[in-house]
Parts: C-alpha cells; sequence; structure tokens
C-alpha cells in the first residue's frame, strides 16, 4: 500500500470550520480535551505497564548502549536496542499526520477534525504522543509527521529514493550516473540533518517496488528492455549483462527469439521475447538480481556518507511478490528487512503467489524471507479492515473485510502474537493512524484501517488490545518463559 505523498503534506489553504464566537471555540475545545482524557482512562497506559527508558527501551535487561538505535541478537531472539542500551520492539503507526488522508478531490476531513478537537497541530501532536503511550504504540512510522514528535517518541523516515511511479513500476533509469547523483542529493537533504538525533529509529529507502510481474504489469526483464538505449543506461547495462551472460548471439537465441545481427542492434529492440527454457528463466531472475544489486548499493553507499548511526530499514517489500534473491541481496545492505505483510487469505493468496514462480511463499510468517536474508524483520504495514464502521472498504478488493470491530481486534491480535512467537520479528507498524475518506483517496483506498476514526473516534476494543499487548511482548524476556 502507499501513501500519496512522500512526506506527510504540510497544511496549506485547506479549509476549516470556522465558528462565530471565540467562547465557542474554547468550549469545543474544552470538550474535545475532556472527552479524549475520558477516553484515554478505559484503556491500560501501557508504558506504565513495565519500566521503560525514555525511547521506550524495556529495563528487564541491558546490553551496549551505542546513542543510537541498532539491531542485536539475544539468546536467540532478534531486538532492536534503544541508544541506551534496552531491548525494544517497535510498534509503530503509518500516516501519523495532522492532515490524515486527503480524498481524490484534497478534503481533508481527519484534519478538519483534529483542528476542532486540537486547535494546532503542536497540541494535536502532544495529545497524539501520548495516546499512543497509554495504547502501546512506540513508533512514528512511514508517510507521518515525524517532525512534530522527534522529541517525543521514536521515529521512522521514509526516504522514497526508488525513484519509482507506485502504480506503474520503474521510472527512473537506476544505472545512470546522475541517478547516483540524485540519491546523494536526497540523502544530503533530508539525513544530514538528523544523522545525530537518537531519536531516529532509521530510514526506509523507498516502498512497495517491482521486483517482478504484478498488479503493475510483467517482469523486470521486459520493463527495462523495452527503454531506448540511447538514452537510457539502464537499457544498456541489460545489453551488457546479456553479452557477459551468454557471450554470443547464437547462444543467447537458445534462451530468446531474436532476429538481431549484432549487440548493436540487439540494444536498439524494444522486446525479447523468452523460449521459456529453464535458463531463460534464470536469467530474467537474474536482471532482477543486477538491479537489487545497484539499488541497494548505491543508496546504502550514499546514505552511509552521510549517516553511520542509523539503521537501513530496507525497502518496505511487498510480501507475496518478492523473489528470494532479492531478498538475498537486500540483506548484503540493510541492518533489517521492512516488509508490507498483509493477510490476503485463501484464494486471493493463491492467486498473487502465483504471478511468478520466482515469489517466495509467506508461510509459517515469513519463514523464507528471514532464512534467505539472516537480518531481523520489521513487518512495516499491516492491518484489517472492518464492515461495522460505515466505510465502503471496496478498494483494494483483495483484503478481507471482518464483519465487526471486535472481529478486527481479534484478528490484530492473533496476528501480533503469530509475530511474537517468532524471533526474528523486531517490529509491526499498522497501516494507518486514521481512517481512510469513505469518498476514496487518491487511488480509491476507502477503509476501515484505522486506530482511529476521521471524527478522531479511538477504536475501543482495538487501542484496548493494543495496549494489552505490551505486557507479552516484554515477557520474551523473562527468563522464567524460556523464550526470548
Amino acid at each position: 500500500m502507499q501513501y500519496y505523498t512522500t512526506e506527510s503534506p504540510r497544511i496549506s489553504n485547506v479549509p476549516t470550520v470556522r465558528l462565530a464566537r471565540s467562547t465557542c471555540r474554547a468550549v469545543v475545545l474544552a470538550a474535545g480535551v475532556l472527552v479524549l482524557a475520558l477516553l484515554g482512562q478505559t484503556v491500560v497506559h501501557a508504558a506504565d505497564a513495565a519500566g521503560f527508558d525514555k525511547y521506550f527501551g524495556s529495563l528487564k535487561h541491558t546490553t551496549k548502549a551505542t546513542g543510537f538505535f541498532r539491531a542485536e541478537e539475544i539468546d536467540g531472539r532478534w531486538w532492536l536496542i534503544t541508544p541506551e542500551g534496552h531491548p525494544f520492539f517497535s510498534t509503530g503507526l503509518n500516516v501519523l499526520s495532522f492532515a490524515g488522508t486527503a480524498t481524490a478531490g484534497g478534503v481533508q476531513h481527519y484534519e478538519q477534525a483534529a483542528r476542532r478537537i486540537y486547535g494546532t497541530p503542536e497540541a494535536w501532536a502532544e495529545k497524539q504522543a501520548e495516546r499512543c503511550r497509554a495504547w502501546g504504540w512506540n513508533t512514528v512510522g512511514a508517510w507521518s509527521d515525524w517532525d512534530r514528535f522527534r522529541r517525543r517518541m521514536p521515529y521512522t523516515v521514509l526516504l522514497s529514493v526508488g525513484c519509482h511511479d507506485w502504480r506503474s513500476g520503474p521510472a527512473s533509469d537506476l544505472f545512470s550516473d546522475e541517478y547516483r547523483l540524485w540519491v546523494r542529493q536526497r540523502v544530503l537533504d533530508t539525513a544530514a540533518p538528523l544523522k545525530d538525533d537518537p531519536f531516529l529509529l532509521g530510514y526506509f529507502l523507498d516502498n512497495e517496488m517491482k521486483w517482478g510481474p504484478d498488479h503493475r504489469g510483467g517482469h523486470l526483464f521486459d520493463v527495462f528492455f523495452a527503454k531506448p538505449a540511447k538514452t537510457n543506461a539502464s537499457k544498456r547495462a541489460l545489453v551488457a549483462f546479456l553479452k557477459t551472460r551468454y557471450g554470443t548471439l547464437d547462444a543467447l537465441r537458445a534462451d530468446f527469439r531474436t532476429q538481431a545481427g549484432s549487440w548493436e542492434k540487439l540494444a536498439e529492440a524494444d522486446e525479447l521475447p523468452a523460449r521459456g527454457t529453464p535458463s531463460s528463466m534464470e536469467t530474467r531472475l537474474a536482471w532482477a538480481v543486477e538491479v537489487a544489486e545497484r539499488f541497494f548499493s548505491v543508496t546504502n553507499e550514499e546514505l552511509r556518507k552521510v549517516d553511520p548511526n542509523h539503521l537501513n530499514l530496507g525497502a518496505r517489500f511487498i510480501s507475496q511478490t518478492v523473489p528470494g534473491p532479492v531478498i538475498a541481496v537486500a540483506s548484503k545492505y540493510v541492518d533489517v528487512m521492512s516488509i508490507n505483510f498483509y493477510d490476503l487469505g485463501g484464494l486471493v493468496e493463491i492467486a498473487v503467489r502465483n504471478f511468478s514462480p520466482d515469489y517466495l511463499p509467506v508461510d509459517d510468517m515469513l519463514a523464507e524471507h528471514y532464512k534467505l536474508g539472516r537480518r531481523p524483520i520489521l513487518v512495516s504495514e499491516w492491518g484489517y479492515r472492518a464492515a461495522d464502521a460505515g466505510l465502503p472498504n471496496s478498494f483494494p478488493p483483495i483484503y478481507p473485510t471482518l464483519p465487526t470491530q471486535a472481529a478486527r481486534a481479534d484478528a490484530y491480535q492473533r496476528q501480533f502474537r503469530r509475530m511474537l512467537a517468532k524471533p526474528w520479528f523486531v517490529g509491526q507498524h499498522w497501516f494507518l493512524y486514521a481512517d481512510q475518506p469513505a469518498e476514496g483517496r487518491f487511488d480509491g483506498e476507502d477503509n476501515n484501517f484505522g486506530l482511529v476514526s476521521e471524527q478522531d473516534q479511538p477504536y475501543k476494543l482495538l487501542v484496548e488490545r493494543s495496549a494489552a499487548m505490551i505486557d507479552e511482548i516484554y515477557r520474551r524476556l523473562d527468563p522464567v518463559d524460556g523464550n526470548r
């Protein structure tokens, strides 16, 4: 899933409700604060359930403190470690944003409600930080107003250095010198000012990039081969890759159909159909690996030059549509493997898996992803929607719609417990904080994925469960459990 902008949009020219009298406004604000205070009393304050350091790391265990977040395996279980040296499991919220999610026409219902209740973005952020602590959430996820929370709680930053079109696939010339320069400038602008901030958990490189056949079209091999060689360095790199791999055009023709009489003529073609031989399929997959090597090596090199202190959180793979060798390449460069892991269920899961035989199964809670990557996994997106919220829940149709909020809270807790049962998970980031608009956002999504409604009302059963889960997380540190 994707949000609309690289970072949450700042407030500009958005119509708000204007009250006739300042006294009315004061009454509304006071009432809103009172309601929220009462709501806050209905759930356990998760941050008070055990001892935590100022970054919400558990005081049950102490290890090396480096002044920044890092990852460490403790007694066979992966943990994130706070700057003060304490185990931390990241429970994050995507789109924790004052603006919320705009409709396709630009209307921001959540922002309008937030202005009525809190008055200012700063007051809103202070209250949301309190709510997050009470409800068991300790990290600001992607597409959020992270700059408003920098000293309140750990946060992540989405760099968006894939330079791709989320809806259609690769849009940039990854193998060009210009691409590296663009990444360098992007990192300088975004990461350089943050490199000494201990509250920064780390950086996501991008989100849901295309690594093979999916809803955005065919194989990466075909996408890159269709580019014009005269102006596209990636197409030239692909032809050079084929020349190195096969040596001669006759050898190439055993796997691919082409009438080109020279490598130069081959570069002028815009398609190269495979014969379906095992070796042709291996070649196509090997090109995806080349693309992954280029992307992860360049982005990590440029990021480390500017900020060697914080975690490289990876590229938020779609769990069902990533080839194993791409995971293996990423593991050479990232500290944490971020994976968007939605429960699609039944026939939909099977249909998505059939996009490509190269894709990893998601059985046993991403066991194959971990086996190939050997990096701790952060579930960077997941969520459930329910019918009783009154939203259409019509797009995307691939996600199950549960009947009630009780069923949604049950599904949340059940899936979270499955994550905790595996030693490779170091966090989960829920998509998203506030519901999507009933009218649909820019791409039509209109779902009850929120922790709160667009009127800023919490889904009580869900936040009660999320608060209760904090104790279950850090129980893994208790020696008596024998299951760290």
